[in-house]
Order: C-alpha cells, then sequence, then structure tokens
C-alpha cells in the first residue's frame, strides 16, 4: 500500500530544497547525553564508538570523556596510542562522512562541536569539569550518561570523581540536586555513590547479569552480527567511507560491541521509553536488580516468548534486523546522494504524528479501534505494518488478539478480564527500501470495568 504522500515524495522536496531531507513534525524531546570510554583498550569501544557516532543526529551530545592515558599493548593496535588520541582519529573521519550525514538529516552535529565536547578525563580535570558544566548548565532536561567500563589502567570514571568533589565541597543538599541531573544506561563504574542516598533517579545495567554464564553485553554479537543478511566487510569495512573503515575487527568476539546497547536503550524509535525499562527496546527488556530493591536499578534479567522460545536472548533477537538494517543504512548515508539511500517510515498513530508512547483506556470486553492513518515514507517507498500485543510488556497475563493485524487500521479486542491491567500494542511500520527500516509506535491501553 503507498503512503499518502505524493510521489514526489521528500525525496523531490530534498532536490528543491536545498539536498536536505526535511526532519518530521513533532519529534519528541530530545536527550542529553555523556558517554566515558576506555578507548585504547579492547578495541569493542571503538565498535560501538562508530554506531554511536552515526546516533549523534538522535541526541544532544554533552561530551565524551576518554578515561584511558595510553593504549594497551597487544590487545589494542589502533596506531593513535592514547585514549583522546583515538576518539579524537574517529571524530576526524566523522567530519569527513558530515557533509553527506547532513545532507540525510540535518540534526547531525559538526566535527567541531564533537570535538570541544570530547576530552581526556585523565589530563586536567577536564572530565570532571565537562561533567560539572553539563550539570550545572540552565538546561532542566537531565542527564543520560553512559559508562562503557573503566579498566584496571584507566582513570577512575570522571562522574565517580565528579560525586566525590560536589559531596566534599557543596554538602549533602548540593550533592543530592547534583546526582539528580543524572539517568544512567551504564555500567556500575561509581563506587559508593550507587548506594549512598538519594539512590539515582534509575539505572539501567546494560551488561548485566550472567545468563548461561553469559553477561548480557557479550550477547550483542551473537545475535545481531549476522541478523538480517548484514556482513561486515560488505556494509561497514568497504564502500562506506573512513568511519566504517575505522571499525577494528581484532575484538574476542567478533563485532563485539560491548558498550552499544547502553546508547541503542536510548534511541528513540517510538516504541521505547527509557523511563521504563521493563517495556522493551532495540537494548532489550531489564527488570528489577534484585540486589538492589527497592531502589529503580534495573538489568537484563527479563525473558520474552518469541519464535517459540522463552529466553533472555529474544528481549533483543526481536529487534535485531531492525536495528542492523539500520545501522547499514547510516553507513549507506556516509557516502550516498539522498536518492540512492534509504530514509525510515514515520508512522502515525491514533493520529499523534510524534514518537511518543500513546495512553488510552477503553471498555473491557469491547474492541477498541487502532489506526495508523497518515503514516508516510520519506522516500515514498511501499509499506507494510503490522500491530500485534507486546505481552510481557503490559499487566494483563491473558491473551489479547487483534482483527486485520497486517493493515492500517485493526481492532484489539479487549478481553473481559482486563479491567484495571494494562496491554502494551506495537505498530510496527517496514518500508520497501533497500535496506528495508522499520519504526514503530506503541499504545499502551488500560482496560477498564463496565459498570
Amino acid at each position: 500500500m503507498r503512503t499518502s504522500l505524493s510521489l514526489i515524495g521528500w525525496i523531490g522536496l530534498a532536490l528543491v530544497f536545498g539536498h536536505t531531507l526535511p526532519q518530521p513534525a513533532g519529534a519528541t524531546e530530545r536527550l542529553r547525553v555523556i558517554v566515558e570510554t576506555d578507548a585504547g583498550g579492547d578495541p569493542d569501544d571503538e565498535q560501538s564508538l562508530v554506531r554511536f557516532l552515526l546516533y549523534a543526529n538522535e541526541w544532544d551530545v554533552e561530551g565524551i570523556v576518554c578515561t584511558l592515558p595510553r593504549a594497551r599493548d597487544k590487545e589494542n593496535v589502533n596506531p593513535e596510542r592514547t585514549g583522546l588520541g583515538i576518539v579524537r582519529r574517529q571524530l576526524k573521519a566523522y567530519g569527513e562522512c558530515y557533509p553527506n550525514l547532513v545532507k540525510h538529516d540535518r540534526r547531525f552535529p559538526t566535527m567541531d562541536y564533537l570535538w570541544q565536547r570530547t576530552v581526556a578525563g585523565y589530563q586536567d580535570d577536564a572530565g570532571i569539569k565537562l561533567i560539572l558544566a553539563a550539570a550545572d548548565a540552565a538546561d532542566p532536561r537531565p542527564i543520560w550518561f553512559c559508562n562503557w567500563g573503566t579498566g584496571h589502567d584507566s582513570d577512575e570514571s570522571s562522574l565517580k570523581l565528579a560525586l566525590d568533589r560536589v559531596l566534599k565541597e557543596r554538602g549533602a543538599a548540593g550533592y543530592a540536586k547534583f546526582k539528580d541531573r543524572f539517568r544512567l544506561s551504564s555500567a556500575d563504574k561509581f563506587g559508593e555513590h550507587t548506594l549512598r542516598d538519594p539512590p539515582w533517579k534509575i539505572w539501567v545495567d546494560t551488561f548485566r547479569p550472567e545468563l548461561e554464564g553469559k553477561r548480557w553485553y557479550h550477547r550483542f554479537s551473537a545475535l545481531t552480527a549476522k541478523a538480517g543478511g548484514f556482513d561486515l566487510k560488505r556494509d561497514v569495512l568497504t564502500g562506506h567511507g573512513p568511519l566504517g573503515a575505522l571499525y577494528p575487527t581484532n575484538t574476542g568476539l567478533p563485532q563485539k560491541e560491548g558498550d552499544t546497547m547502553t546508547f541503542l536503550y536510548l534511541v528513540p524509535t517510538g516504541m521505547n521509553d527509557p523511563m521504563q525499562p521493563t517495556w522493551g527496546s532495540w537494548a532489550g527488556r531489564y527488570g528489577l536488580n534484585e540486589k538492589h530493591a527497592p531502589r529503580p536499578y534495573f538489568w537484563a534479567n527479563q525473558r520474552d516468548q518469541w519464535e517459540g522460545t522463552i529466553h533472555r536472548d529474544n528481549t533483543l533477537k526481536r529487534w535485531a534486523v531492525h536495528l542492523q538494517n539500520d545501522f547499514r543504512v547510516r553507513l549507506d548515508w556516509c557516502v550516498a546522494p539522498i536518492g540512492r539511500a534509504n530514509h525510515p517510515p514515520v508512522p502515525h498513530c491514533q493520529g499523534d504524528d510524534s514518537a511518543k508512547i500513546i495512553f488510552a483506556e477503553a471498555p473491557s470486553g469491547k474492541p477498541f479501534r487502532l489506526t495508523a492513518a497518515g503514516t508516510v515514507d520519506p522516500d515514498a517507498n511501499q509499506l507494510s505494518y503490522r500491530w500485534y500485543v507486546y505481552r510481557e510488556a503490559g499487566t494483563y497475563e491473558g491473551q489479547a488478539t487483534i482483527d486485520d493485524s497486517t493493515s492500517p487500521r485493526a481492532t484489539l479486542n479487549v478481553p473481559l478480564d482486563a479491567a484495571n491491567r494494562t496491554i502494551h500494542v506495537i505498530l510496527e511500520v517496514t518500508d520497501s527500501g533497500d535496506p528495508p527500516l522499520t519504526r514503530y509506535r506503541r499504545v499502551v491501553l488500560t482496560g477498564q470495568r463496565l459498570p
């Protein structure tokens, strides 16, 4: 089925108005993000950084903090031998790709913008100063902090050191105010501050726990490396510009990217809310960390039913093809003109064109109408639709069915016993481009008891 967009599509508009695609209306509030990396150690940080830079259009990147003063011999073969030098090498490659990236999405920041916000945490308290400045800024939005691990030979986390300083210099009240500015999608490298009151507003550990001898971050490569026919040499290393060419291959696990889930958790795909880790995202689905209950600390201890199995892997595996296709396309954006690369569809749901979660109420035992009317594709590609219930994300444990689940308009049959329970409906829209791209909308419906 064709979208309602005219045949000229957004591509035609782009050719008229400065060769840059217009941005969809109604976008959600952008997140502020800081990444802390021990680049120079396990090269998987450099793998994750390639992907991170290709998603820099999705957030306001407040900083990149490097914690490793010297690259590890033998383990890391990058010609740059400091953490800062390694990250700057990738920023230079990003800068070469930027003139083409910005044609596909004008929200990509310039290399200079990122360069000015990239510091060595091991030099002159630069990491501490960057974090203090971001937290003390007038911007009311919280900061999502992603620590990718600090090894035995790196400096301590700059956020940990900033917390030490604030506690000493600003007292308990100032410490609480400062800590309240942060949300964590991160490894735990903050010492006593993880347990010291007040607790973090939210901490999502995308690295643990172990299941069957494997930590959660060890599963990323196994579940995504070949998803959708993804081929590292074809889709990243060759013909995709200087940034893709810097993706290292000498990691213990092929395409390890152990830190990627920290920021995939934050990508606004239309079906995720970072403050709701139990609902699921491209980084999987998370539950309360029993070791820290009742603090709002979460880790990857949840299991989904998918394709006939029930397993933690399914919380990521169900999205693996979609997220790898999206990575492929962003690498295409590094080199391809607008008309020769795909762009994601923009789903509308219940008349809403934003990427926000939709909340609704419906009488139990009655049908609830669902609509994707108005959905558009920037390339005027054909679109396919899929509505389904994400049972594990809701509180209703029974079966709720959807009629016409592959049409733009569908009907959820709200069960009679769903009163005061939530049912999560996902709208999945996929285009016919090469590779096909998918975006979503989520409807959280609460059943209401009939009088």
